[in-house]
């Protein structure tokens, strides 16, 4: 059934409900292993975030895998992704905006609410932001998680495309400086223990129908490892500077695959892209960190 303006507008007074969460440093220690921290046993500044005895630092985008509430949320029978063709479903854009530095471990507060839905028009698809805040069981904010997903099926509801999230633009020079961060053939395997267990990344048969060869890698493990190389080239592995990282996924990443973070610094914005080293192809765009 086609959504409606009536549908769309609905979904949009609806409040957010905060419910409880929650994580343990096993999330966070896991997660940073399976963006590829750690690869390095000996090394100094990743053994922080990996080995607990050690460091009890906490890759900022581990955020993406830390918002999960220790009850399923309630079914909105009215929402209107219920009413969306998820087949046809792309994840467009991720954005984090970092209040405080994530501890190893917390007891949260979790609310989602979606933000916008916009019509690009009946042949292009259907925009739906979302956000979900989370803040410790105190009252203290700690990051606010943005998503675009692009819907290609349920365009031409009778809505407007204003207001829709506008991509950074890179600088036009050549880039301040590049890190290759090499990937695994099996790191969907591990990524998904983090908590994505959708069978796309894993299950040959599931990829196939999906237009894959092979499964592909997470678009979220593409997103934390551009963190990782961040932090690692520009910030000196100092997670505590950065306040925001923003992202548009431009081509789904093959597990195995070279990805080559290209990165700007023009005063408190890190602006960056991914290239795929073996296909010459941008798997990321529009990237921008904004750094402390």
């Amino acid at each position: 059934m086609p959504i409606t303006m009536q549908d769309v507008e609905r979904t949009l007074s609806q409040e957010p409900v905060e419910m409880a969460g929650g994580y343990t440093d096993r999330d966070s220690l896991l997660y940073a292993v399976a963006i590829g921290m750690g690869r390095n046993p000996m090394d100094a500044h990743e053994l922080e975030y990996v080995c607990e005895t050690l460091g009890d630092r906490v890759v900022p985008t581990a955020a993406t895998v830390l918002s999960s509430t220790t009850e399923p949320a309630p079914i909105d029978p009215d929402h209107i992704m219920l009413k969306m063709n998820f087949a046809l479903m792309l994840h467009g854009e991720q954005r984090l905006q970092i209040h405080n530095p994530l501890p190893p471990a917390a007891e949260t507060l979790v609310s989602n609410r979606t933000t916008g839905v916009y019509d690009k028009g009946a042949d292009k698809g259907a925009l739906l932001t979302s956000e979900t805040a989370v803040k410790l069981t105190d009252g203290s904010p700690l990051y606010t998680l943005g998503t675009t997903m692009f819907f290609r099926g349920d365009g031409g509801f009778g809505g407007t495309s204003d207001g829709a999230p506008v991509p950074h633009a890179l600088p036009e020079r050549e880039p301040d400086a590049v890190c290759e961060m090499p990937g695994r053939r099996d790191q969907a395997m591990i990524y998904a223990l983090c908590g994505d267990r959708n069978p796309l990344h894993r299950d040959p048969g599931i990829a196939k129908q999906a237009g894959f060869d092979i499964p592909i890698l997470h678009g979220l493990c593409s997103y934390g490892m551009a963190c990782h190389a961040v932090l690692k080239t520009m910030l000196d592995y100092d997670q505590t500077r950065m306040k925001g990282f923003d992202v548009r996924f431009s081509a789904p990443v093959m597990p195995g695959e070279t990805q080559v973070v290209e990165m700007w610094k023009d005063d408190n914005v890190i602006s960056f892209r991914v290239r795929l080293k073996e296909r010459d192809l941008i798997c990321i765009n529009n990237g921008k960190c904004t750094i402390s």
